[in-house]
């Protein structure tokens, strides 16, 4: 399996752990505990330089929200 599937792979699960833990937390608790073990990760393995090019890519990088069902609240 080369590297783009591994990671498509490792962002379903995650996605569908979070989806799963959706349906006893507030979804913005779910994001903000992901977010802080993402900086974390990031500054553990990351120079300074690397870390702040990173963050300032991730404040510039436009996104779309996800389309959730109004009756579940579930990613469709």
């Amino acid at each position: 399996m080369n590297d783009e599937k591994k990671l498509q792979r490792l962002y379903n699960e995650i996605l569908k752990d979070a989806l799963f833990y959706g349906y006893s937390f507030n979804m913005q608790m779910i994001a903000a505990t992901y977010m802080a073990i993402a900086m974390r990760l990031y500054k553990t393995h990351l120079t300074d330089e690397e870390y702040s090019r990173m963050i300032e890519t991730v404040i510039e990088t436009e996104v779309k929200p996800y389309k959730m069902k109004k009756s579940k609240d579930t990613i469709h």
